[in-house]
């Protein structure tokens, strides 16, 4: 398997992905903004029954303690690497005891990822069998496609949503040097990635459809 590529569309290798892999463990979804991460995270919440955790949300927690210096805004490598040993307990604690083997799974999302701290924990042999990751990428978008598709896909529920088309063309810059940052990564750690720049819809469907039809009990293996 290629680990190495981002891939546009399904093929036979995609499905025994997730028929090998998915089965049974805690999921993470990570990618720049505005690749469909939440989207796909909702949804496979949905359709497994798992959990959602949004780290955007932790992070929002988190500037309820100014000290700590964790927060939206300012330099997202820092806040990151300040986040990470905090992530590391919690996901610890997520994939540990009865919860976890007795079925209850969660789907995580989100963008505030120290690579060299969190993935590394990930795929030691303790976590590797209870945890996936899921990369989402958008390499072949131009800063105009990404403006288009952000104002077809926002919601009222998207910061973006509320932003003016200057503030917004400014975003989408950053974005997509989040997006070379968050691609180079994936290369790095070998983390399965799916590119959602054009037929984002399709993708995200035929994960989820692979990850629904997904039926085989895991809870008892890993005793």
């Amino acid at each position: 398997m290629d680990m190495d590529s981002s891939f546009g569309v399904f093929d036979e290798e995609d499905n025994d992905y997730f028929e090998k892999k998915i089965v049974g463990k805690n999921i993470l979804i990570l990618g720049p903004a505005r690749s469909g991460k939440t989207t796909l995270a909702k949804r496979i919440a949905k359709e497994k029954g798992y959990s959602l955790i949004s780290i955007d949300d932790i992070v929002s927690v988190f500037e309820a303690y100014p000290e700590l210096q964790i927060h939206h805004d300012g330099d997202a490598i820092d806040t990151a690497k300040r986040l990470a040993p905090f992530l590391i307990k919690y996901l610890t604690e997520l994939s540990e005891g009865s919860t976890f083997y007795d079925g209850i799974k969660f789907v995580i999302e989100g963008t505030h990822i120290d690579f060299e701290q969190l993935i590394p924990f990930l795929q030691s042999n303790m976590y590797r069998d209870k945890y996936e990751i899921i990369g989402l990428t958008f390499n072949d978008m131009t800063e105009q496609q990404l403006f288009e598709c952000i104002k077809k896909y926002d919601t009222e529920d998207d910061w973006t949503y509320w932003c003016s088309d200057k503030e917004l063309k400014e975003n989408v810059r950053y974005f997509i040097e989040r997006n070379k940052y968050f691609d180079e990564m994936f290369k790095r750690y070998g983390i399965r990635t799916f590119d959602t720049s054009f037929d984002r819809d399709e993708i995200l469907n035929r994960i989820i459809k692979c990850v629904k039809n997904n039926k085989r009990d895991y809870k008892h293996k890993n005793r």
